[in-house]
């Protein structure tokens, strides 16, 4: 197989506290658990799983002068992603912080976005141009609408891939509409964008979000059958069964197992298995990197 295509990922760099209750979480009084600190961040996510997986990953966002930031930078810089693009500010680094029942779903979580709001269209100019030799680039709805419009305008014939992260933010990938090569987006998120209810059977409602302007669509349902739309036709694919450990960066694997297909030179079908292959180990182990991710675990010409 072909030796993977570079892959620059730009959004969000922040640090996620994790913490699984030992029961159901409480309000209004503490609940006994275990909270660990990890990278985070949709795009930090992405690039740490693509790292994983071998395929040259590079990661565009800021973090601050403290001390996460500082810890930050040297952790990702260790799991072998290329920073050249990260840029130091003055703001505080981001954070994530994550609630989590026994079972593994999430109570609650709130993020601090201000670093990532901050990323406007001249960092995302400086950013591509230390990042133009990578021919697939993936941006997350985090990012502002002035560094979406920047990306869309300075992609140029790369494939341009991106994630809507949440329903409140799924709007935003209108400014990369008619540009778009790739999108992932949840059920809920292609009702906010498309203006359907959620309740839309998944196939009008993943064709409704290529008719805004993406050539390619990988519409995501929980544990229900994955979308996606390629060249104007759906298919759908069903899942493996998993036994949830920790939600954390199951959507993110799941991009990043298919960027990795389609680094390898996969078509769409066959990466979004890899895909699902990668979100099921993340799904069975906790936080947003699964330990056993690696490209032969994944692929769907090689894995079980």
């Amino acid at each position: 197989m072909m030796n993977p295509r570079a892959i620059a990922c730009f959004g969000a760099v922040h640090a996620d506290l994790i913490a699984h209750g030992a029961r159901p979480v409480l309000r209004e009084t503490s609940t006994p658990g275990t909270i660990a600190m990890t990278p985070g961040g949709v795009a930090t996510n992405v690039a740490r799983a693509l790292a994983r997986l071998g395929v040259p990953a590079y990661l565009a966002g800021a973090v601050g002068t403290d001390s996460d930031g500082i810890s930050l930078h040297r952790l990702l810089s260790e799991e072998g992603i290329d920073l050249s693009a990260l840029a130091r500010t003055d703001l505080p680094t981001g954070r994530y912080v994550a609630l989590h029942d026994p079972g593994g779903s999430l109570a609650g979580a709130i993020c601090d976005t201000t670093i990532t709001d901050s990323l406007d269209a001249g960092f995302i100019a400086h950013a591509a141009g230390l990042l133009d030799a990578c021919p697939i680039w993936f941006a997350e709805a985090n990012l502002p609408d002035d560094a979406l419009a920047e990306l869309a305008e300075r992609a140029g014939e790369r494939l341009l891939v991106a994630d809507a992260v949440s329903s409140a933010k799924a709007p935003r990938l209108a400014a990369l509409a008619g540009r778009l090569d790739l999108v992932f987006l949840n059920r809920a998120e292609a009702a906010a964008w498309t203006g359907f209810a959620e309740a839309k059977p998944a196939v009008p409602l993943a064709l409704a979000v290529a008719a805004l302007g993406s050539r390619q669509v990988v519409l995501s349902d929980g544990a229900g059958l994955l979308t996606i739309v390629e060249g104007g036709r759906p298919l759908q694919i069903e899942p493996s069964p998993v036994e949830i450990v920790d939600v954390t960066g199951a959507g993110d694997a799941l991009i990043a197992g298919t960027l990795a297909g389609l680094a390898h030179g996969l078509q769409l079908e066959d990466a979004a298995h890899a895909g699902l292959i990668a979100a099921r180990l993340t799904l069975e182990a906790t936080g947003a990197v699964a330990p056993d991710l690696a490209w032969d675990n994944i692929c769907p010409v090689l894995a079980p």
